[in-house]
């Protein structure tokens, strides 16, 4: 399993997809990396739409629902439990 946190695909690298069984956390009010960037990565990927796990208020996901979302995502409870 890959947890990417707010990934800045577009900017760094070259790769378009992810692999399957990936968890992607980001704020829909990230100024630094679009939202839009990871839905199109998901879209991109084939992965199911709950692989996108929106929280946080900005970039960092330094608030408590986000530390605890990583946690989650790292233990893999939104793969066994998508509706999280």
């Amino acid at each position: 399993p890959l947890v990417l946190l707010c990934p800045a695909w577009k900017t760094w690298g070259t790769a378009t997809t992810v692999k399957p069984n990936t968890t992607i956390l980001h704020s829909r009010d990230d100024d630094v990396v679009p939202y839009a960037d990871s839905e199109e990565l998901v879209s991109n990927s084939g992965l199911p739409k709950e692989s996108l796990i929106e929280v946080g208020f900005e970039h960092r996901l330094a608030d408590d629902k986000s530390l605890e979302a990583m946690v989650r995502a790292v233990e893999g409870e939104y793969r066994a439990h998508p509706e999280h």
